[in-house]
């Protein structure tokens, strides 16, 4: 079953700061003048790492989806019994598949809640692949902000002087170049994705550090989607032109995807795939 070609959306788009943008570095070479500073690239340009936006965008489905349909969307952060497939069922699973690897990966999947289906779990791969997003150099003048920080004693609800400190951030208007891949057709799925990517669209996700404070909106600005389909068409198309291969994803075909995902979330049934 996963050695079969599962189908691959491909979207291409940029992620607009619509406030100050703050995804800091956990340690860097040179100095840069601040106590917090960004993440940067090997040429000191800033960028934001894939897994931020992923993560970002899972925690919305997982919250969107929790609140129709708890059992849809399990909590992977949390104690090993809050997960859809704990280490000790994972073991049972395989145990019960008895050597047969088709039939234990068809129980393993059976088991997984439908986010984790989607962006992966401990035992399952991820189908969701979000490449680090390189600033636009049209939109990046090579300038970051450094703003002013405090703590608030809380008996006297004033700044505390000796808890003052400075954060760097990246200007509001700045564009990062936006790639995602998603390895799979099935209608349900890509409607899960489409449930994140339309708040992104929306311009309501917030991302990176200092969002109390109104740091990190984004909008993501979609310029080209592509599906291509498990059969051997579409593949054989795909292969031919990489750029132009599949077919053009329009509004309408979003709102097919998220409408068989809606279906599900109403019903709690998710027909088993194809693949």
């Amino acid at each position: 079953m996963l050695e079969q070609f599962p189908g691959r959306l491909l979207l291409d788009g940029r992620l607009r700061a619509l406030t100050a943008l703050r995804v800091g570095a956990s340690q860097v070479l040179a100095p840069v003048g601040t106590e917090l500073p960004v993440v940067r690239d090997a040429l000191g340009a800033p960028y934001i790492p894939g897994s931020s936006l992923k993560g970002v965008l899972r925690a919305e489905v997982e919250r969107l989806v929790r609140a129709v349909r708890p059992a849809a969307a399990c909590n992977p952060t949390g104690a090993a019994r809050e997960w859809c497939v704990s280490p000790e069922r994972f073991h049972q699973l395989r145990a019960q598949a008895e050597h047969d690897d088709s039939a234990f990966t068809r129980r393993l999947v059976a088991a997984t809640c439908w986010v984790c289906r989607l962006f992966g779990s401990p035992w399952l791969a991820s189908r969701v692949q979000v490449a680090d997003l390189p600033v636009l150099p049209d939109t990046w003048f090579g300038q970051f902000q450094i703003r002013d920080g405090v703590a608030i004693d809380r008996d006297t609800e004033t700044a505390a002087t000796a808890l003052r400190f400075d954060y760097e951030v990246v200007p509001a208007g700045v564009e990062f170049r936006c790639r995602l891949r998603v390895d799979t057709d099935d209608a349900r799925l890509l409607g899960l994705l489409a449930l994140g990517l339309r708040e992104a669209e929306a311009g309501r996700l917030a991302l990176g550090g200092g969002r109390s404070r109104g740091l990190g909106r984004v909008q993501l600005v979609v310029e080209q989607r592509r599906l291509v389909r498990r059969d051997a068409e579409s593949l054989l198309s795909y292969l031919a032109d990489p750029a132009a291969g599949g077919v053009a994803v329009d509004d309408a075909m979003v709102q097919g995807w998220v409408a068989a995902l809606l279906d599900s979330l109403r019903t709690g049934v998710w027909p088993e795939e194809a693949s």
